[in-house]
């Protein structure tokens, strides 16, 4: 655990946009989160949208609610799922591990920032998680 421990401290470190972490296994439990977020009363919430991989032209998932938040499913590849609140809370960025997996890396974005703006580095950090959840 400490490995993925060490991993959320150099994301957070890197990407000053996330504010909250949550890391989910490929079995669907939480493996753990940061103190200041609990989604596990929102974890099969989390693992139908992580499981969710639509088909050019077709919907999906299109809002999850997580700790009471509602975001709006903007994207939803294999790669990432991104959600936004419309109401200016900030939002969400699912990697799934590995691509097209049933692990996650969920991370919550600030409102100050754009949906995007940590995607490059949250996708490269769930890259590095494959071999730990």
């Amino acid at each position: 655990m400490s490995e993925i421990e060490s991993l959320i401290d150099q994301l957070l470190n890197e990407e000053t946009l996330i504010a909250a972490i949550a890391i989910i296994g490929k079995d669907g439990n939480l493996i753990t989160q940061t103190e200041n977020w609990d989604v596990s009363s929102d974890l099969s919430l989390i693992n139908e949208l992580v499981r969710d991989n639509p088909e050019l032209g077709q919907r999906g998932v299109t809002n999850i609610t997580i700790q009471g938040v509602r975001y709006m499913v903007v994207e939803n590849t294999e790669e990432r799922k991104i959600g936004t609140n419309i109401k200016g809370q900030g939002h969400l960025i699912v990697c799934p591990i590995p691509i097209g997996g049933t692990g996650a890396l969920v991370c919550y974005i600030v409102p100050e920032a754009g949906p995007r703006d940590a995607l490059l580095n949250v996708q490269e950090y769930a890259q590095k998680l494959i071999s730990l959840v």
